[in-house]
């Protein structure tokens, strides 16, 4: 019989632990797909995605409705995302505060790759999405697997079609 969330929420405040291995299960393809719909980046919205379990658990015997326990998870999901973005955000400020001046060459020069390499990443992101829909389902999970989850993959039909699209002229 499967156990409804209010009733493992139950068994895992009464000591049984393993009853939170049911929630993760339970929750976790869903949590990860908000945490990586928000922050645009695969690996990291795993990161994240522990961290909100890691959360719940910690803050589980707060709970007052358990049979709102999903929304209560969402919630924490999306306060992890805030938070990572506030701070990625205030990590890349930090040096646009600056004149070129004040920084060393070498730390500029860095600095200068790391932004044209960001803006690169972010137009290929766009014309990623712009072309996802013209592709076949199975094609475009490929595609969103290579360019947003950043893993390899072997399927040449999909890059000749980007290609071609680099090579249409611009109006």
């Amino acid at each position: 019989m499967k156990k409804n969330d209010a009733d493992l929420i139950h068994t895992i405040l009464s000591g049984d632990d393993s009853a939170f291995t049911q929630l993760v299960e339970r929750y976790q393809k869903q949590v990860h797909a908000l945490t990586w719909r928000k922050i645009g980046d695969f690996h990291i919205a795993e990161e994240i995605t522990q961290d909100t379990f890691l959360k719940v658990y910690q803050q589980l015997s707060t709970l007052k409705k358990p049979h709102r326990f999903a929304g209560w998870l969402y919630v924490i999901a999306t306060h992890c995302c805030q938070d990572w973005l506030r701070k990625k955000q205030i990590s890349s400020e930090s040096l646009a505060d600056f004149s070129s001046e004040d920084l060393q060459p070498e730390a500029y020069s860095r600095y200068v790759a790391e932004q044209q390499e960001k803006t690169n990443v972010e137009e290929q992101r766009k014309v990623v999405n712009k072309l996802l829909p013209t592709l076949p389902e199975s094609e475009r999970t490929v595609i969103t697997l290579y360019y947003f989850g950043e893993m390899t993959c072997e399927n040449k039909r999909i890059f000749r079609c980007l290609d071609q699209y680099y090579q249409e002229p611009t109006s």
